[in-house]
């Protein structure tokens, strides 16, 4: 243990000397802890504060919400416009032709001969192609040489039967000898018939190497050459008889009130308007779209000469098979409708309307048929009547049994300064036809 200095002796340089801390610098410290904690309370205060505020201004919008809630929803009303209507159903569809057909040879072999081109007009029964028939000529001629056997077998035994009958009935001959001449010419006889039909035959199998048209119409296809093997059924040419064409369509329940079988149809074309007959009105509904189906048939002769066998066709109809179409029919007769704007739809609907109750307060649900107007206008035909109050751009949210406050805009034909009737409005039939 080291012995503390003596006095006067030299300080030991290795040993540190304390310092205390100032007494200024330790108040610092604490003042700025002070500071520091004053600060974060006042800054915690005012947070509270300003969440005081916005809690209570929440409550306030809420209970604003919960007031404009609970009063009734404002609407505005429109009436309809009592008019008279010539009906005008559309129909569109897909043309397609009324005969139509996919041709080849029954039996195979090599293709000889092609007698038509792609768009040729042919008659019916003309030959279109051939094969190679000599293998099925000479099968002909064999049956025919059997049939010639055959009919001079047949008539040896017949001759034999007619000597030796008399003489089994006059008892020179047995009556054995009879039946066996008898069976002899019977057989013959059937030997006859089994040859000719053999005939029959061989001469189908001749024709079978030909190839003629079912119907008059035009070739939209055709083999580009010869010498190639063909198989049985294959198809090698197609027929197209494009002088009638049949449009298959389907319309809904009301607009199929307002059609009757051979009313007139319109489809307009680049060569004129052509026009054709309703030829058929379903009394069944298409299980799949739930709309009646509906044919209409148009003459579509083409415009020219005469077709000719093998020939180019001269002139093109004024409709093709397989083009999409819309076809008019006219009513026969008008019928009153109720002109209203189109936002009195509900939205996501295609024929829902809200219509103010008989009370004022209080929404009802109707659909209604109708129309549609080239302007964009709705014809009603069912549904509603001229004196209810329909809600016009209903919400999605409204229903029926809602009650409502009425902000009344005038009737349809105030608005809309309609005319009347509808054909001082249009002289075309409405775009569309909705169910």
């Amino acid at each position: 243990m080291k012995s503390a200095p003596r006095s006067g002796a030299p300080a030991d340089p290795t040993v540190v000397p304390r310092h205390r801390a100032p007494l200024a610098g330790v108040v610092t410290g604490i003042a700025l802890v002070a500071g520091l904690g004053l600060w974060t309370f006042q800054r915690i205060g005012e947070a509270k504060t300003l969440e005081a505020d916005v809690e209570a201004r929440r409550t306030a919008d809420s209970e604003r919400a919960a007031a404009l809630a609970r009063e009734p929803q404002r609407v505005q009303v429109v009436k309809g416009s009592r008019q008279q209507w010539l009906a005008n159903v559309d129909l569109d569809g897909t043309l397609e032709a009324q005969h139509a057909s996919v041709l080849g040879f029954k039996v195979g072999g090599r293709l000889t001969r092609v007698n038509v081109e792609v768009g040729d007009r042919v008659r019916a029964g003309s030959v279109l192609g051939q094969l190679d028939g000599q293998e099925a000529v000479a099968q002909a001629s064999a049956a025919e040489a059997q049939v010639r056997a055959a009919e001079a077998t047949l008539s040896i035994a017949a001759d034999n039967e007619r000597r030796t009958l008399p003489l089994v009935q006059d008892g020179s001959f047995a009556e054995a000898n009879g039946t066996k001449v008898s069976s002899e010419r019977a057989l013959a006889s059937a030997q006859l018939d089994s040859a000719r039909a053999q005939l029959a035959l061989a001469r189908a199998g001749v024709d079978s190497h030909t190839l003629s048209a079912p119907f008059a119409g035009t070739i939209t296809r055709a083999p580009s050459g010869v010498g190639s093997v063909v198989s049985p059924g294959q198809t090698l040419f197609e027929l197209v008889d494009t002088s009638t064409l049949k449009l298959s369509t389907t319309v809904t329940e009301a607009d199929a009130d307002l059609l009757a079988t051979g009313a007139e149809v319109v489809v307009g074309s680049e060569r004129g308007d052509v026009r054709g007959r309703i030829t058929a009105i379903l009394s069944t509904l298409d299980a799949r779209t739930r709309r009646v189906p509906v044919v209409a048939e148009f003459d579509n002769p083409p415009q020219g000469g005469a077709p000719k066998d093998a020939a180019p066709k001269k002139a093109e109809p004024p409709l093709r098979a397989g083009a999409f179409v819309r076809a008019r029919v006219a009513a026969q007769r008008e019928i009153p409708v109720l002109r209203v704007p189109h936002d009195v739809l509900r939205a996501g609907t295609q024929d829902e309307v809200l219509v103010v109750g008989a009370q004022g307060s209080r929404l009802e649900l109707r659909r209604i048929v109708y129309s549609i107007a080239p302007d964009g206008t709705l014809l009603v035909r069912r549904g509603i009547e001229q004196d209810d109050e329909l809600v016009r751009s209903p919400i999605a949210e409204a229903k029926a049994g809602d009650e409502v406050r009425v902000e009344r805009a005038g009737d349809a034909e105030a608005q809309g300064a309609r005319p009347s009737t509808v054909a001082e409005a249009e002289s075309d039939a409405p775009q569309a036809v909705q169910p």
